[in-house]
């Protein structure tokens, strides 16, 4: 799992490369762990559904997402 919280462009970039890179099956929602934590979670073969980031927001979350979903069709 990253865990990269805090607004960190930069850092929230290079988790999204690599979920691209890895080829992970994420899924399309996002899911609130507490008032300041928002997560992506995914599908891993060996371990079944599991959070593959964690962000601060929910837009970050959301814009996560859409580039992963973009990075998979592309």
């Amino acid at each position: 799992m990253n865990n990269e919280l805090g607004d960190q462009p930069i850092a929230q970039q290079r988790i999204i490369e690599d979920l691209i890179y890895e080829h992970a099956r994420v899924a399309r929602d996002i899911v609130q762990i507490d008032a300041r934590t928002w997560a992506i979670h995914g599908f891993i073969a060996v371990d079944g559904e599991v959070i593959m980031a964690e962000f601060n927001s929910r837009s970050d979350a959301e814009a996560a997402i859409e580039q992963l979903w973009a990075g998979e069709v592309g």
